[in-house]
């Protein structure tokens, strides 16, 4: 099995930056102007910075690409090294925690002190619904094991403006999602 070559942003830009800051060493050479040598040096740390941004680009094509494969096929005994790679960065610590505190601001955003804001979340539907959101948040919190597929499901409830917490038939359509996201993130 070979190991996924992925893109680095940072070790993408290194080799520009490394020239960059050689470069602006020879703005102490007596007989060559600061003004090119800091000119040159510039335009290395440009460069380095565009690399890192394709790289970034890059990585995110790849993130894209395993999601839609992990949401497409819910187990996937024979996964490539690329949905293998994205599953373990979605249910690392990390995005877990992320997730997490996203479900916690929109819980905190139901509470009825709270004066709506410019949010188009459907909060009637919501707050019929309150249980089921702070099961998933209690499920995100403890410490077993989650599924990919499961923290990209909460993932697009919370981000995607068509998703039932968003939508005109939230009533109808939010219970249903949110009993298949708290099925969905049991590995």
């Amino acid at each position: 099995m070979a190991a996924l070559d992925l893109p680095r942003p940072a070790r993408a830009a290194a080799p520009f930056v490394l020239v960059g800051a050689l470069v602006l060493g020879f703005a102490a050479a007596p007989d060559l102007p600061w003004v090119v040598a800091a000119g040159a040096a510039a335009l290395f740390e440009a460069a380095g910075a565009v690399r890192a941004m394709q790289a970034r680009h890059e990585l995110g094509q790849l993130r894209r690409t395993a999601d839609r494969l992990i949401l497409q096929a819910p187990r996937y005994p024979d996964a490539t090294a690329l949905v293998r790679w994205r599953t373990r960065e979605l249910t690392d610590g990390g995005e877990r925690v992320r997730i997490r505190r996203d479900v916690q601001r929109t819980l905190r955003s139901l509470e009825p002190a709270r004066l709506p804001g410019a949010s188009p979340l459907r909060r009637p539907a919501a707050r019929r619904n309150r249980e089921l959101l702070e099961l998933v948040e209690q499920r995100l919190g403890d410490e077993r094991p989650i599924s990919a597929r499961g923290i990209l499901l909460v993932r697009g409830l919370l981000r995607d403006g068509a998703s039932p917490l968003y939508n005109e038939g939230a009533e109808l359509l939010l219970p249903r999602a949110l009993t298949r996201i708290l099925s969905a993130l049991e590995p």
